[in-house]
């Protein structure tokens, strides 16, 4: 539980010190497992903080499939109810390009437990990066208003935002992103996606002032990166080609 709630407040702090926190909660997580290796709780949370330190590169050396998937796997394998291990799965597979898969993992636990807001919500993320922006948009209102103060809620507006942009909803894409910084979830790629649907409404000082801020943040924000590292939407890339984001 300790290390839930450190992966929790990483969230609202700057990338260094939520590298730190995460680290700390993985060695809680750790610890967890030596008095039981088959805590399917402790075993989800080290795959997230894998999940999260794949997301950002932090460490590039981990055989994350094993790290992320294969823990994931197990906890669902040892407690198919538990649902931090289904986002966990469907977080990363969608990370790492596989939306289908993602859809599938969501699928899975939603099927178990409707109304895990995470999932849903999550679900949303892959159906954005399939093209299904209207089910991706519906998804996330429903998660929303599940859990209206969820800890993820930051995450939801970006999500909600994302499939707004796929819509070319660019006003409403950009107060969602809003919404997601104001509620205390200032990420890269909140800003990265702002600059992006400023640039396609053609509010260029705005979308550089973004993009400004998404680089401050993490400087090593490139087109190539956000491609590798971030789920397939096409009209975020565009959006920050025009916003003025190299390629490499």
């Amino acid at each position: 539980m300790r290390g839930w709630v450190l992966t929790w407040q990483a969230r609202e702090q700057p990338l260094r010190e939520r590298e730190s926190m995460l680290d700390t909660a993985r060695t809680l997580f750790e610890q967890a497992l030596k008095i039981d290796p088959n805590d399917a709780d402790a075993l989800a949370g080290e795959a997230y903080t894998y999940h999260v330190a794949y997301f950002y590169g932090w460490k590039t050396t981990e055989d994350y499939e094993a790290r992320v998937l294969g823990q994931a796997n197990r906890a669902i394998a040892l407690a198919p109810d538990n649902m931090r291990a289904y986002w966990v799965k469907c977080e990363y597979l969608n990370t790492s390009r596989r939306p289908n898969e993602s859809l599938a993992a969501a699928n899975t636990g939603l099927a178990i437990n409707p109304n895990y807001a995470p999932l849903l919500a999550a679900r949303g993320n892959a159906e954005s990066s399939l093209g299904r922006f209207e089910q991706a948009k519906s998804d996330v209102q429903q998660a929303m208003r599940l859990s209206p103060r969820d800890p993820l809620i930051g995450m939801f507006h970006v999500i909600l935002g994302d499939a707004e942009l796929g819509l070319g909803h660019f006003d409403a894409a950009i107060e969602k992103y809003h919404n997601a910084i104001d509620a205390g979830y200032p990420v890269y790629f909140a800003y990265s996606n702002l600059a992006a649907a400023y640039a396609l409404e053609g509010k260029m000082d705005e979308a550089k002032t973004a993009l400004a801020e998404a680089r401050g943040i993490f400087p090593k924000l490139t087109i190539k990166w956000m491609i590798a590292h971030t789920p397939n939407l096409p009209p975020v890339f565009q959006g920050l080609r025009k916003a003025g984001l190299p390629e490499q």
